[in-house]
């Protein structure tokens, strides 16, 4: 069975990988009773992951082309093939499909969370279709989560790679240690412990991005198998990463001040938290100290691990940032992550883990099977912007350009915004939540503001069950004042027409108001 796949274009490559067996099906290259190549060989020969098999061959089940047997494998099934009623899940779709648990031999998620999170993903993915909308040409995007390339000087990247790759320079021929490069762990330890948090190399560990170090913390907490639960909202990728490696999420809503501690005891057990402390995505607003306190008191009588992202912790406005979390709670209780994906630029892929020796280590192992270590290339030019002096020059700076963009949505909206409109006031980053009054949605909102050529994110986008329909993420990362000032002059438009109308139910979808 040939299967072809074409890299550079739009349709995924599940589909694709799909669309090749139904026609070899039709074709009759594949007869009722074939068997189809296991999930790891298939997934080797078309050079992709096994999980973009597995979600082909999911859809093939479900659409009725092949059948799966638990310890036989996978075959064409005879008869014509019918979609399931309703979108209804077999009983071997779900034993093939579902997240596998070793210890039991069967699926890790009971039948009820296995439909709840194709639910999730279902209208999650809905939401996603309408983003390229979103980002016509012309289109005031108030949405990008990055950093604008174009504010770095000309030739930043030129000027720190010759740096780099100077004569007498550290060689980069040879992959580093999968904790990554001893000389970029000493630089991280030291910018943390001049901020009193005690941090020695070896308990930094080198990662491609911070969404790795994420997985790498979900992959192995898959053994003993605690309670995952993520601040609400939050950036979303974080809890598909857990969801997708076979995790039930659960999630405790977040205040201006942090997630709040008392929805957090009624999680009984052991629990990873998830939050973001620094300039939080999407609201900007800090952890205060007093949540800090009773995030740390909650820890460990819980016996529970937090992950503090502190992605955004260097575009603080004022002052210095807050003590981490590291620094109250200690290293046993605390997985630090974060990159240089918010501060300097996306395509860099450098991010870190900040832990204890022994989790460093044990999270060592999985990521030297899962790709043995980040770039060494990459890891010296993250070398070079902390040693060089660089890296904080340019964080100083894009601080200030950060402030005054903030302060000029800030100044547009308290202008042109009807008065029950509300939004957070940021202390760093590039981004806000506003809130519409209850009962009107974001999403509805979305459409009518595109038309006026603005856009935004929908506030279920940060929330996995898809809630604050009333809430949207405003970012001035790709905006000058001007064109912030004009996107919020249609943004208030829009917002006005629709409070023109009473509000009502949105529906699942989020467009029940949108007329």
């Amino acid at each position: 069975m040939d299967i072809f796949i074409d890299r550079e274009s739009d349709t995924p490559l599940y589909i694709q990988i799909r669309q090749s067996v139904i026609s070899a099906i039709e074709a009759e290259k594949l007869v009722p009773g074939d068997r189809l190549p296991p999930v790891a060989l298939l997934a080797k020969d078309l050079g992709v992951t096994q999980a973009t098999v597995r979600r082909a061959l999911h859809d093939l089940s479900e659409k009725g082309y092949v059948e799966s047997h638990v310890g036989r494998g996978t075959f064409v099934r005879t008869g014509e093939p019918q979609p399931l009623d309703d979108g209804a899940v077999s009983e071997h779709a779900r034993e093939q499909f579902a997240p596998f648990d070793a210890s039991t031999g069967k699926a890790a998620l009971r039948p009820i969370e296995f439909a709840a999170k194709r639910l999730r993903a279902g209208v999650r993915q809905a939401l996603v279709d309408i983003m390229p909308l979103a980002r016509k040409p012309g289109m005031i995007q108030l949405t990008q989560g990055v950093p604008d390339g174009s504010l770095l000087p000309e030739s930043f990247l030129e000027d720190i790679t010759r740096q780099t790759l100077a004569p007498g320079s550290v060689p980069f021929i040879e992959a580093t240690p999968e904790t990554g490069m001893e000389e970029l762990r000493s630089a991280i330890a030291d910018r943390y412990s001049e901020s009193g948090m005690d941090v020695a190399p070896d308990q930094v560990l080198i990662t491609n991005g911070s969404l790795q170090a994420i997985s790498l913390v979900a992959q192995a907490a898959l053994e003993h198998r605690p309670g995952i639960i993520c601040e609400t909202p939050c950036f979303q990728g974080i809890a598909d990463t857990f969801s997708a490696l076979g995790h039930w999420v659960e999630t405790v809503p977040r205040t201006t001040g942090g997630p709040t501690v008392e929805h957090l005891y009624n999680h009984a057990g052991k629990h990873i938290l998830y939050l973001c402390p620094y300039a939080h995505n999407p609201t900007g607003t800090h952890l205060s100290a007093a949540t800090s306190d009773a995030l740390s008191t909650w820890a460990k009588k819980t016996d529970s691990v937090i992950i503090a992202d502190e992605l955004f912790k260097d575009l603080h406005f004022t002052g210095t940032a807050p003590p981490s979390l590291f620094k109250t709670l200690g290293d046993e209780r605390t997985i630090v992550v974060s990159s240089l994906s918010k501060t300097v630029m996306t395509g860099l892929r450098l991010g870190w883990l900040i832990s204890s020796r022994q989790r460093v280590r044990e999270l060592a192992q999985h990521k030297r099977l899962t790709d043995h270590s980040a770039p060494a290339l990459i890891q010296g030019l993250a070398l070079t912007l902390f040693t060089s002096g660089i890296y904080d020059q340019h964080t100083q700076r894009m601080r200030a350009i950060y402030k005054e963009r903030m302060d000029t949505l800030l100044g547009a909206l308290s202008q042109l915004m009807p008065k029950d409109v509300h939004w957070s006031k940021p202390t760093g980053g590039f981004s806000l939540m506003l809130e519409l009054p209850p009962g009107y949605s974001s999403v509805a909102l979305l459409l009518a503001a595109i038309d006026k050529g603005v856009s935004f994110l929908p506030g279920p986008l940060f929330d996995i069950d898809h809630r604050y329909v009333h809430a949207l993420r405003l970012s001035t990362a790709w905006s000058d004042k001007h064109q912030i000032r004009e996107g919020i002059e249609l943004l208030a438009s829009a917002v006005e027409e629709i409070l023109r109308h009473p509000p009502g139910d949105a529906g699942l979808s989020g467009l029940g108001a949108y007329q």
